[in-house]
């Protein structure tokens, strides 16, 4: 059984949001429809001659490409504003499950309900039936990684 604690802190949730990232549905922006919305916002101005509805098109692909620009600022401070953030967390790992639990929240994965366990730079992300979680290598040790991914592969 190993046994590890960390801090729930703006480093940590940076860490998280960029390894998680990469294998995201919203790592990349979404052109198609900030060209669209800007296409009928010029048709609704010079073809429909509605400034209104053609201005708040396009506002709408401005906001768009803001929220793109700004999402990773956006997630860490909401998290740093949740009561969960400053907390100790706790992992347990063991033969049958990976436990992580702080004062707020905890959630435990058996080992035969995650789908997959993705090494990143920085650390795991695991898959499960129920959503994902990420640890950081900064909070396990070498012997706990490859326990792990042993573990993965064997079921």
């Amino acid at each position: 059984m190993y046994k590890h604690e960390f801090t729930l802190d703006k480093p940590y949730y940076q860490e998280c949001f960029d390894e998680s990232e990469k294998f995201g549905k919203a790592n990349k922006p979404k052109y198609a429809l900030v060209g669209f919305l800007t296409l009928l916002g010029l048709v609704s101005i010079y073809g429909l001659e509605n400034g209104y509805l053609g201005n708040f098109l396009i506002i709408l692909a401005v906001i768009e490409c803001v929220s793109y620009y700004y999402r990773r600022p956006w997630w860490v401070a909401r998290q740093m504003i949740s009561r969960a953030s400053g907390s100790k967390v706790t992992v347990e790992i063991d033969e049958d499950k990976i436990k992580a639990a702080n004062p707020y929240k905890s959630f435990v994965f058996n080992w035969q309900d995650i789908t997959k366990v993705i090494k990143t730079d920085k650390g795991l992300l695991i898959y499960s039936l129920r959503g994902a979680q990420y640890l950081s290598l900064s909070a396990l040790d070498d012997e706990t990684v490859k326990f792990i991914l042993a573990q993965k592969k064997s079921h």
